[in-house]
């Protein structure tokens, strides 16, 4: 009897035994398969779920394409060249300023002047009235070429119109081929009708620019 007791403690301690190990095996298997979870594991899954909400979102915005259309900028510049011809006037040689003439008195205005500037006035340049009181002639040719810094009388034979008193002024410019005037206004100034004293004028008249 006693021997029949320990086989059959035997048996249920082996019993135990058999099931304490399948159920030790069993366990470790299924700690195997459970991936296991640590906190910076969840922290990276997170911040890569976040960074791929962000690129959907972007991608779903549509971008600004157009570029800013550039403004004309003017390439011109307005810097005209001063002509090259240039008249001073010097003095009166005749008929100063408000000499007393009579109406129908002809008589020659002689200019004394300058080319101060750096061309060549050639002949056949006009000197021709512009403003005031025509007195007979308007216009003259110029006959010989004067050289830069060269001087020459400038001389127009004119005639008091009658009709006229008072004192009356013609207007005389030089101009080039094309027409074009320059330099120093020439003025005639006479009284007509009454006497005055004459008084000659030398140079300081403003040099006007060609138009």
């Amino acid at each position: 009897m006693e021997n029949k007791a320990r086989l059959a403690m035997l048996a249920v301690l082996l019993l135990l035994l058999i099931l304490v190990v399948t159920f030790s095996i069993g366990g470790a298997n299924r700690a195997a398969q459970t991936p296991t979870v640590s906190v910076g594991n969840v922290q990276t899954a997170a911040i890569a779920t976040f960074g791929s909400g962000l690129t959907q979102t972007a991608l779903a915005i549509p971008t600004n394409t157009s570029t800013a259309t550039a403004q004309p900028t003017s390439t011109e510049s307005i810097s005209p060249t001063p002509s090259c011809y240039r008249l001073r006037f010097i003095q009166d040689l005749t008929i100063p300023d408000h000499t007393a003439m009579k109406p129908g008195q002809s008589f020659t205005k002689t200019w004394l002047v300058q080319n101060n500037g750096t061309c060549t006035w050639q002949s056949g340049f006009k000197f021709s009235l512009v403003g005031g009181v025509a007195m007979g002639t308007t216009s003259v040719s110029l006959n010989p070429t004067v050289a830069p810094s060269g001087r020459i009388p400038l001389s127009v034979s004119l005639t008091v119109p009658t009709g006229q008193t008072g004192t009356l002024i013609g207007t005389w410019r030089m101009s080039d081929q094309d027409g074009n005037f320059f330099g120093d206004a020439l003025t005639v100034v006479i009284d007509v009708g009454g006497a005055a004293t004459a008084t000659p004028k030398t140079g300081g008249v403003t040099e006007t620019a060609t138009p």
